[in-house]
């Protein structure tokens, strides 16, 4: 009596965990665009989309139908467009040390020379910036949505490469999240290794949660493990140590740039912050949990109501 007891209330817990009852079904099937992986990276895909999965619901299936496509069976109280989301997610945590505006700037002058050949505007760079210039911020500049297509377009300039010096052409340039306010969206230079990789990846987090910062925001907070919490404090040092900054990078896209201010930061606990709702901490922390995901495309996404 009291195992069949035991088993009801962890029958009864496991229910409660998902929040509100299913109310819809979502099905979809994907394709993995990278046709050369392997059948272990396929199989380990196929268990990161459960370890999603069962985050949010407990009645899900995931199948490989053949070397690229996999189903994804799900019952959700999930808004459709959320459910999307979240399942897709790549999950692609990187962190960069930032370079500062001082060594990047005599770079996006010859940038800016040399897009003149091809554009009528007297400086075809400079003329797009909105902001940014502060020498204070982390950002090289900012501009409106519309021209960072053109800002990308100036920056691969073929002739461009050769402008940056020797020890930084490991420069990667990437977009931040769009400025509250200004509606401006800030472009940032980010330091690679020799490898062009990041400093630091998400495959070291094992926690990551919602909470509520000094402002009372709510942010991602995530815990390192050993490995990683070593590397992170070299990497804090030096920020500290030079007066830069560190980029926190999730799918490519530079959510924070935070400098280190009171010395190497101990334990592996770092966060992202942005403009987030907590249903968006909650989904963002789960995913990164659950792990990254390769590139794909979706090939049908089918939603039926449950009765």
């Amino acid at each position: 009596m009291k195992f069949i007891k035991i088993i009801l209330f962890f029958l009864i817990l496991s229910a409660c965990n998902f929040g509100p009852k299913p109310d819809k079904t979502v099905e979809l099937i994907i394709e993995l665009q990278d046709k050369s992986l392997k059948e272990q990276q396929i199989h380990e895909t196929v268990e990161t989309f459960k370890r999603r999965l069962q985050k949010i619901t407990s009645q899900y299936e995931v199948v490989s139908l053949n070397t690229t496509k996999i189903q994804i069976t799900a019952a959700t109280h999930y808004e459709s467009d959320r459910f999307k989301k979240y399942i897709l997610n790549p999950g692609k945590l990187e962190f960069y040390e930032v370079y500062k505006k001082k060594d990047i700037v005599p770079f996006l002058m010859e940038v800016n020379e040399l897009a003149k050949n091809d554009d009528s505007a007297i400086e075809p760079l400079f003329e797009l910036i909105k902001g940014g210039t502060n020498p204070a911020m982390p950002n090289l500049l900012s501009v409106v949505a519309k021209d960072t297509t053109r800002i990308n377009k100036f920056l691969s300039i073929k002739a461009a490469e050769s402008k940056l010096p020797v020890k930084r052409r490991y420069v990667k340039f990437l977009w931040g999240i769009q400025e509250k306010g200004t509606g401006y969206f800030p472009l940032y230079a980010l330091r690679q290794n020799n490898q062009n990789q990041a400093a630091l990846h998400g495959d070291v987090v094992v926690n990551a949660f919602t909470r509520y910062n000094e402002l009372n925001i709510p942010v991602i907070s995530m815990q390192m493990n050993e490995e990683g919490s070593e590397k992170w404090a070299d990497l804090t040092e030096r920020a500290f140590q030079q007066r830069s900054n560190i980029a926190i990078v999730l799918n490519d896209q530079v959510y924070s740039a935070p400098g280190v201010i009171s010395g190497p930061i101990q334990g592996g606990r770092s966060e992202i912050s942005g403009d987030f709702t907590v249903e968006q901490t909650q989904d963002f922390a789960n995913i990164l949990m659950s792990g990254e995901i390769p590139k794909l495309k979706v090939l049908s996404f089918n939603v039926e109501e449950i009765k």
